[in-house]
């Protein structure tokens, strides 16, 4: 097992890989690293010249042409906000009342804004996306035993040397839980760090409901979106998404008791 970090995306990103070679498994860590780079100079709003930061310039009837990976970023975005009715919001910024709605061109991969303009925010997302394309590449080098981990919040399993799957803990020494993961992504979103920094899209308030949520799904980056529409859903809510997806779920720890955990897993935590 080699592991590799790198910092990137104002956070840091880890890489677990089981390959017999070291240096083979250097040099693969060194592919993602470029790759998740390139995310972040196209992806961050705080970068001028990246494609987001072009794309919250347009004024309506101007459009702009981006890259295939950064549109298709964009086009998952509308996915889950449409899959989570708009808990999940890419878009919260100064123009919330009087905002502006993205067209994309598929075949031109030109993107444009109507009606006014646009603040596209892909922090919920961003990380969870890039951790989808490194797996991509390591894949590509016939490596299939990796964990990434971007921030500690966002997990993405590949297989695993252990035939259960990496061994994920679930809220802290509070609750003493653990999960596998094994060809599934893990993202987290919570106030511990942050505080209220969460936005209910429907009221503009700070999301209130839970201390800290988990979301499980196939994809990164849908299960750091999933994670943050989890903390403005209601259990109904979430239930009803994930019996309508399958391939996702849910766990919560509540506000007001740190140690309570609900989930819509079958099985999901043991404990320590």
């Amino acid at each position: 097992m080699h592991t590799f970090r790198h910092d990137a995306m104002a956070t840091y990103f880890e890489a677990r890989i089981s390959a017999p070679d070291a240096t083979y498994a250097k040099q693969a860590a060194q592919a993602i690293w470029s790759i998740i780079d390139l995310c972040e100079s196209r992806l961050s709003r705080y970068q001028e010249t990246s494609e987001i930061s072009l794309i919250n310039r347009l004024k309506p009837g101007e459009v702009q042409k981006v890259s295939p990976e950064v549109f298709e970023c964009l086009k998952l975005c509308l996915n889950y906000q449409a899959i989570t009715g708009g808990a999940f919001d890419p878009a919260l910024g100064p123009y919330t009342d009087k905002r502006g709605q993205l067209l994309m061109d598929e075949n031109s991969f030109l993107v444009g804004v109507e009606g006014g303009m646009i603040s596209l925010d892909l922090g919920a997302i961003g990380k969870g996306y890039a951790l989808d394309l490194a797996a991509e590449e390591l894949r590509s080098w016939d490596i299939e035993q990796a964990l990434l981990v971007s921030g500690g919040s966002s997990l993405l399993a590949l297989n695993s040397p252990d035939p259960q799957g990496w061994k994920i803990g679930i809220g802290g020494a509070q609750t003493g839980r653990y999960l596998y993961l094994k060809n599934n992504a893990l993202g987290s979103s919570g106030t511990a760090v942050k505080g209220e920094h969460i936005i209910n899209p429907m009221t503009g308030q700070p999301a209130q409901s839970n201390r800290r949520t988990w979301a499980i799904a196939k994809s990164a980056a849908k299960a750091d979106a999933l994670s943050t529409a989890w903390m403005i859903l209601d259990t109904d809510q979430i239930q009803s998404i994930c019996q309508t997806d399958v391939t996702t779920g849910a766990v919560m720890q509540s506000m007001d008791n740190p140690k309570e955990l609900w989930t819509t897993l079958p099985n999901p935590l043991s404990a320590l």
